[in-house]
């Protein structure tokens, strides 16, 4: 995962557990690390990007990336579902560019 924009975005990782996870295997074989919490970095602009897995442990999950403003969880800016790492790379991507400055 590429986490330069974020940086680039002022952004701080806060929790970590997709790095370490083998982006050249299946999901299918990840399974079992696959959960709700994966991924979160805050930015300055009070908005929180989130990534995880759901519904956890489930092979016909998904990843979620949900962009959150001012703790509102139930109005995301943006959210976005992927079923592999090519389309993680691209929803992430689409939520980046709608965080604020």
């Amino acid at each position: 995962m590429n986490t330069q924009k974020i940086y680039q975005l002022g952004g701080k990782i806060t929790f970590d557990d997709i790095s370490h996870l083998n982006q050249t295997k299946e999901l299918s074989q990840l399974i079992d690390d696959l959960k709700e919490d994966l991924f979160q970095a805050s930015f300055p602009s009070d908005q929180i990007l989130d990534i995880g897995w759901y519904p956890e442990f489930c092979k016909e999950g998904h990843f979620r990336v949900v962009l959150i403003s001012k703790s509102n969880w139930d109005t995301p800016v943006h959210s976005e579902n992927a079923r592999n790492w090519i389309e993680l790379e691209k929803a992430l991507a689409n939520a980046l560019n709608k965080v604020k400055k």
